[in-house]
């Protein structure tokens, strides 16, 4: 397999975090998308505040370890909605991540997961030129990702109101 997703280790009678599972999905090259929630903050009024923090501290035991993550969201099921990928990353640096690392999760490493690094996923000399421009810095303040004030695909400028061609 090339990627687990939605990979929370959680069993019937709770939680089941395997080391030798964990070793072997590094030694694989297995992607993993948590498919985190934009909703992530509820999490310890549904499950409890000890049970939220384990089940967030099993994402950070994996990025820790090593295994490749990329970030992913629900969007599409019940309350969760395609704009939620900017509250679901925050959801990263919560756990302690790099905005640096978090915002390459999105991008290089969601777009090599999905068989497109060669050609998307990066700024660089013979790629797409799929990108957005926010106000603000991502790398500071990852918030910033709200703020779109373009969209680039293919090296082409996007009009949101713009009639179809």
């Amino acid at each position: 397999m090339d990627s687990i997703e939605h990979c929370t280790w959680m069993t019937g009678d709770g939680l089941d975090f395997r080391r030798d599972v964990v070793q072997q999905i590094i030694d694989r090259d297995i992607t993993v998308c948590p498919a985190v929630s934009p909703h992530w903050r509820m999490l310890p009024a549904i499950f409890g505040e000890e049970r939220a923090a384990a089940m967030f501290d099993l994402v950070r035991q994996m990025a820790d370890a090593g295994v490749k993550l990329i970030a992913g969201t629900d969007a599409g099921v019940q309350r969760a909605n395609f704009s939620g990928l900017v509250p679901a990353l925050s959801f990263y640096a919560h756990l302690g991540l790099a905005n640096t690392e978090i915002i390459d999760m999105a991008t290089t490493a969601a777009a090599t997961a999905l068989g497109l690094g060669s050609t998307t996923g990066r700024i660089a000399p013979g790629y797409r030129a799929d990108l957005i421009v926010v106000d603000g810095d991502p790398l500071s303040d990852l918030d910033a990702l709200k703020n779109i004030k373009a969209v680039f695909a293919s090296g082409r400028r996007h009009e949101p109101n713009a009639p179809a061609e």
